[in-house]
């Protein structure tokens, strides 16, 4: 098996393909964001005859950003009725039993399974609520900006600064879930 459809079925362990297709795409999406986000310059748009690589880039992060947004509303959606609110946010309600018990086996050296109002939905729903922030105040600007809003400058600043969020997030999100994916396939194998 290639590395891809090892993780591709590890990921069918705890999601239906049309999730795990959402997932990916969203996760490249953003990963894309970040890359061509060197490329943006807002000058290019405010030019009327503006052309070249500028442009170009700009509208692509304009373009997949309006995407992601419809993606992560579906995700956001899809996640909260499918387990409700505190399935991922139960530190809200003062409920830590399941968080404790996830750092106690972490603290055993053990790796914890994906349970409800654990370690790992508390970090699904920290990303789901960064994601949300990012794309939220990116269509935000977009929006303001084309309405020609004095302040769309400091809604972009903004933009700027919640996007730090989502890039640690999809790093130690991702690293975090390849190690998981590591460790479970060698524990197996170890097991046998």
């Amino acid at each position: 098996m290639t590395i891809f459809t090892t993780f591709w079925a590890y990921l069918a362990e705890t999601q239906s393909k049309p999730l795990r297709v959402l997932h990916l795409t969203i996760a490249l999406f953003v990963i894309v964001q970040i890359v061509n986000s060197n490329g943006v310059q807002l000058d290019a748009l405010a030019q009327a005859n503006a052309s070249g690589m500028s442009l170009f880039f700009t509208w692509m992060h304009i373009v997949i950003g309006i995407t992601l947004f419809l993606l992560s509303l579906s995700l956001t959606v899809y996640c909260l009725v499918r387990r409700g609110i505190k399935y991922f946010y139960p530190y809200l309600w003062g409920d830590f039993s399941q968080i404790r018990q996830d750092l106690k086996q972490m603290m055993n050296l053990g790796l914890p399974t994906a349970s409800p109002k654990g370690l790992a939905a508390c970090v699904q729903g920290l990303g789901l609520g960064a994601l949300l922030l990012v794309v939220l105040s990116g269509l935000s600007w977009f929006i303001l900006f084309r309405m020609d809003v004095p302040w769309a400058t400091e809604v972009l600043g903004l933009h700027k600064t919640l996007t730090a969020l989502i890039e640690v997030y999809i790093f130690a999100h991702g690293g975090m879930g390849i190690l998981h994916l590591i460790l479970s396939h060698y524990m197996k194998k170890r097991a046998r």
